[in-house]
């Protein structure tokens, strides 16, 4: 059964409406369904768009389709983990899930050995890093998550498929007490993703805290940017270099 063809059924089965900003499967409904025109019109220009940004890391044309390829194909039962549970949990259609097919190409694209991410919800972002990290077979991720409004304690990490585990370790707690014991107890990391709260201050302290373990040329990544000008403040503040992914996702390079 074709990608297209499952996400389809699941749409007609359920009668879902999905997000549409993202450039993977989730727009199928939204937007594919009403003007297949438009949709590839839109996509175009925003792969053109990411080619552009993350070439800056390293990642040309060539690897950014090869990748995007096999994220589609090697993430099927995530794909279809993500649709069955928002089908039954409605909140999960709003868990801010930020472009996973691009954490995706840079995990496999950077092949890094741990990863940091502070919020989790219901998985969706966790389970293409992870996925990535299996196609790479290198790599741990660790995950810092407070259950909050949309993915209960019972909820955290559910999209993530058991297959994938054994490179996975979720740590439930408030970040600002975990992510400096984690930080204590691992070696140096390559990527460090937020996620978790966006207010200003809770951003500089997760940027600040982790910041000075992140490897050369290792990456620090933000989602929600638009939020507030913490992003900003820190690319100054430590004269790296930004790649800005969308109005929303940023990532800083440690030069």
């Amino acid at each position: 059964m074709s990608m297209f063809r499952l996400i389809y059924n699941l749409h007609k089965k359920t009668n879902m409406t999905l997000p549409y900003y993202t450039f993977g499967y989730y727009d199928f409904p939204e937007t594919f369904l009403r003007s297949k025109k438009l949709e590839k019109l839109r996509r175009k220009f925003y792969f053109g768009y990411l080619i552009k940004q993350l070439n800056k890391l390293g990642i040309d044309k060539n690897k950014f389709y090869l990748f995007y390829q096999q994220s589609l194909i090697n993430c099927k039962d995530i794909i279809k983990n993500i649709l069955e549970v928002q089908s039954k949990v409605p909140r999960s259609r709003y868990g801010g899930y930020p472009n996973p097919e691009v954490f995706y190409i840079i995990i496999r694209a950077l092949k890094p050995e741990i990863v940091i991410e502070t919020g989790v919800s219901f998985g969706v972002t966790s389970s293409f890093i992870l996925q990535a990290m299996e196609d790479n077979n290198l790599g741990k991720l660790y995950s810092i998550d407070l259950p909050f409004e949309f993915a209960r304690k019972d909820e955290v990490g559910m999209i993530v498929p058991k297959r994938l585990k054994h490179r996975w370790e979720l740590i439930l707690g408030d970040s600002k007490l975990e992510l400096p014991k984690l930080l204590r107890e691992v070696n140096d990391i390559d990527v460090f993703f937020h996620d978790s709260l966006h207010t200003y201050e809770h951003m500089m302290f997760e940027f600040k805290t982790a910041w000075p373990r992140i490897k050369k040329n290792g990456i620090l990544i933000a989602d929600d940017i638009h939020q507030n000008n913490s992003f900003v403040d820190f690319v100054r503040l430590v004269n790296g270099k930004p790649i800005l992914l969308s109005a929303n996702l940023g990532i800083i390079v440690k030069i």
